[in-house]
């Protein structure tokens, strides 16, 4: 029988329970590998659009992207991150005696979130700056948008690689 996970998770002393105090609906490991691979679609079609704006600095940059940007890369990443804390991190804890190592791992990938949540306000900033003419440092703002997606993309490729195979393995017989 598939496991199922909610926003409380099954492991009450996870450091990555909601804080929202309400309960989520229950979702299949399936439903949760099914959002999880649109929640990285959304992440990484947010980095091509960083790379295409840093790309164009500074003399071809189109306000449009800047703002379109500017608007979307809260939203993506918190809504992302608050998934995967609510839903991923405790289905996989759930089984910590198979996999005790996974713990200070997730606590790894809980501070990135922190830090990239952080990180976006910064951008949100500069972009609306630029597209508003009133960027002072374009070089500065090269640098934070390549950080950003590329720490992103990294951050990504690492959940895909070694996060996702391990719902995979719960689901085989032992």
């Amino acid at each position: 029988m598939p496991r199922t996970v909610g926003a409380n998770g099954e492991n009450p002393e996870t450091s990555f329970s909601p804080t929202n105090g309400q309960e989520n609906q229950q979702l299949s490991e399936t439903e949760i590998r099914q959002k999880l691979a649109r929640n990285f679609k959304s992440q990484l079609g947010l980095c091509a659009l960083l790379e295409d704006i840093a790309d164009s600095l500074p003399h071809n940059v189109s306000r449009n992207n800047c703002l379109l940007a500017a608007q979307n890369i809260q939203p993506i990443v918190q809504i992302s991150h608050k998934f995967e804390e609510e839903y991923l991190f405790p289905l996989l804890l759930s089984d910590r005696q198979k996999q005790p190592e996974l713990e200070p791992i997730l606590t790894r990938l809980h501070a990135e979130h922190c830090e990239d949540e952080s990180y976006c306000n910064e951008i949100v900033d500069a972009l609306e700056e630029l597209a508003n003419d009133q960027l002072a440092n374009i070089d500065k703002l090269s640098y934070m948008l390549r950080g950003f997606f590329e720490g992103m993309r990294r951050h990504i490729a690492f959940e895909q690689e070694h996060l996702l195979p391990l719902l995979a393995k719960d689901n085989d017989p032992q």
